[in-house]
């Protein structure tokens, strides 16, 4: 056992990807529900000028409820990739992403989930009384921002 978790830790070191703090009194809260052979990860960008993207790390979406802080009034762009593989069908990685601009005081729900090879991720708001859902902007919609 020991073994196995000190080569996913030099995988995970050698891959690129750094790993986005969870924090449980964050303002995002993941949610998700994944088929057994899906694998997803969160990735978080923070956008700046012109509409570059700064990346900022990842978080596995491995468990049901994951918690995150974004910085309010920070533009983010938060990108899903659902991984699949199959012994006759081979792998397949599909992703969806998420233009977010915080605000101070609110609190976001990021939903993903993959069944039967049917992806959605939904993205809600709530300032403390009641939840609405915000549609899902792909980072070009950062150009049109007011």
């Amino acid at each position: 056992m020991r073994a196995a978790t000190l080569l996913l830790v030099i995988v995970a070191g050698c891959s690129g990807l750094r790993t986005y703090p969870t924090d449980p009194g964050g303002n995002l809260a993941v949610r998700s529900r994944m088929d057994s052979d899906v694998r997803a990860v969160l990735h978080v960008h923070q956008v700046e000028r012109q509409c570059q993207t700064d990346y900022r790390g990842s978080v596995p979406l491995d468990r049901p409820l994951v918690s995150l802080a974004l910085p309010a009034g920070q533009p983010a762009y938060l990108v899903v990739t659902f991984d699949t593989s199959s012994f006759l069908g081979g792998s397949r990685s599909t992703s969806a992403g998420a233009l977010l601009v915080p605000r101070a005081g609110a609190r976001y729900e990021l939903s993903a989930r993959y069944r039967d090879g049917i992806y959605d991720v939904a993205l809600s708001e709530s300032d403390g009384r009641a939840w609405r859902a915000l549609p899902r902007r792909e980072i070009d919609a950062c150009r049109t921002r007011g």
